[in-house]
């Protein structure tokens, strides 16, 4: 039924209407500058304007055809001294003439539930949160479905249909900052590269198309190297500089990192990262104090020296267990005694860890789902399967029809946080690996076009142990790492006998996941995608990749 409209006047000034930015627009100057007070709701069938009912509990699930709820939120006023004096008069008609309705042909949104709303970059997406207990992931069979979660938490967000002022919480230097972007992407493709190489080359014979699954972070190590190269002899410092193609002055470097630093997604619920960075000195070698009180307080390294009595046991322990504490807990064994049969010089530690929810609770599918991650399966092979789960909501799509592949952006609780995925057409990622190596990302990003999607994706969870000391060497930093160290030569200066980048990256459904009941309680998705085949993932933090990597099960 329809609401009868109040006759008024509302006296307002300025008044500043922020509302989604997916179906409407505003005809005339914006109007600013309202006490917050004086409020009200609008609502549409199908464009035509009225009063919203009263009732904020109301479920709008069951009446999802019948209207479009929207909300005009008048601004407070600092001093409301004199208010009156200075006020227009605005009539409802008035108000509700300035608004039209235009829906959008890219941009989507699931407004037509009783959903909270998350920002994401330049427009607002409803997502669903399950108030009942949390559920671990592992444990599938005790998780909600959508039918019986009944109450959800409304937390209204609103994004201004004005254009976005420029973000204010990265305080960084522009051009230096433009320049590290460059260099990142260009480093993070060689690291990939390199490593994709690796692993291909010592894969079983029935994976040399896709090789192995692994995860790296080229930042971590990127920032690592930085923070080294200011303690360094010139001609390594040059080195590192020279492959990273970045060479600021040494308080360039420290202001960089440490503004990056700040700059990274902080913990939440919605996201656990942990990472660090640790470098364990041989016995008594010296370090200078600028290294210590500069970049490594910047990156937050944690600096150790070796007593040069320990066993190749007790080294292994308390390695192991620095990696366990810098992973919160999560990934442990790292070294094994023969690691350390030839001795060693210094050791370079590099952890990260990634856990991040969905922004639109994902649905585990039931059984397990084929996976073709091969062309050709051996005879009596038999097929590898993957637990699935399927995410509905508004992403970025792409068909890449010069690499035959698909792109695909899914967004995280965590706004501004995404996964980006790169998915051949056919089994095989080997020339879709090769192709990444020599394109930009933010090309590819240009490409995306705005959608509703339901994906079906596997889930998992990523622990890898990269050894970087050979990488370093084929990227062409050599001097920093010592290949010719023995365990009666210790190297005399700061060189890396040990390096190791520990990733552990999770993929999974998440604590506020639903199973799944067979009935479909989602919007209608413009495209339907099931990834079950390898792929690329890149998760990205704005416009920096955190962690990469394969995943061919």
């Amino acid at each position: 039924m329809l609401f009868p409209v109040c006759i008024g006047v509302l006296f307002v000034n300025n008044l500043f209407a922020s509302i989604r930015a997916y179906d409407f627009s505003i005809l005339g100057p914006p109007i600013r500058d309202v006490p917050l007070h004086l409020q009200m709701e609008i609502c549409f069938m199908g464009n035509k304007p009225f009063y919203c009912p009263k009732s904020q509990q109301k479920s709008y699930t069951a009446n999802a055809n019948r209207y479009i709820k929207d909300r005009i939120l008048l601004s407070p006023k600092r001093n409301r001294d004199n208010f009156s004096d200075r006020l227009p008069l605005y009539s409802p008609h008035q108000l509700l003439s300035s608004f039209q309705y235009a829906p959008s042909p890219e941009i989507h949104g699931s407004f037509l539930r009783n959903l909270p709303l998350l920002e994401h970059g330049k427009y607002t997406y409803g997502v669903t949160t399950v108030t009942n207990g949390m559920k671990p992931s592992s444990d599938y069979s005790v998780l909600p479905t959508r039918g019986n979660a009944v109450k959800s938490t409304v937390v209204p967000l609103f994004t201004t249909v004005l254009k976005p002022e420029k973000e204010k919480d990265i305080h960084l230097n522009v051009t230096l900052f433009d320049k590290f972007i460059l260099s990142l992407d260009q480093f993070d493709r060689k690291f990939y590269q390199i490593t994709f190489n690796k692993l291909l080359s010592i894969s079983p014979l029935d994976r040399l198309e896709n090789g192995i699954s692994f995860a790296q972070s080229g930042l971590f190590l990127y920032l690592a190297l930085t923070a080294l190269s200011t303690e360094l002899d010139l001609i390594s410092s040059k080195e590192i500089d020279s492959n990273l193609q970045l060479k600021p002055s040494v308080s360039d470097k420290i202001k960089l990192i440490k503004q990056i630093i700040s700059w990274l997604p902080e913990s939440s619920p919605d996201l656990k990262l942990h990472w660090a960075t640790r470098l364990v000195v041989e016995p008594v070698l010296p370090v200078s104090q600028e290294f210590l009180e500069g970049a490594a307080t910047a990156l937050n390294i944690q600096v150790e020296w070796l007593n040069g009595t320990e066993t190749s046991e007790e080294l292994t322990k308390n390695l192991n267990r620095r990696v366990k504490t810098d992973s919160g807990g999560a990934m442990r064994n790292t070294f094994e005694e023969d690691d350390f049969s030839e001795g060693t010089c210094s050791i370079l530690l590099n952890t990260v860890y990634l856990r991040a929810r969905w922004r639109s609770p994902p649905t585990v599918l039931n059984g397990s789902r084929p996976f073709r991650d091969s062309e050709q399966l051996a005879p009596g092979a038999p097929e590898r399967s993957v637990r699935m789960i399927r995410i509905n909501d508004v992403m970025r799509y792409a068909a890449l029809k010069e690499w035959n592949a698909e792109a695909l952006e899914i967004s995280y609780a965590t706004p501004g946080l995404t996964l980006l995925l790169l998915i051949p057409r056919g089994r095989t990622i080997k020339s879709l690996a090769t192709n990444v190596t020599t394109t930009s990302l933010t090309q590819i990003s240009q490409k995306l076009r705005t959608m509703r999607v339901a994906a079906t994706l596997p889930i998992y969870t990523l622990r890898m142990t990269l050894l970087l000391p050979d990488k370093l060497q084929a990227m062409g930093i050599s001097r920093l790492v010592d290949a010719n160290h023995t365990k009666s030569k210790r190297c005399g200066q700061l060189r890396l006998s040990h390096a190791v980048q520990r990733i552990m990256f999770w993929a999974e459904a998440g604590r506020n996941a639903y199973k799944d009941d067979g009935i479909e309680w989602d919007e209608t998705p413009e495209k339907e995608m099931i990834v079950d085949r390898p792929y690329l993932f890149f998760v990205r933090w704005k416009n920096v990749t955190l962690i990469n990597g394969n995943f061919a099960l």
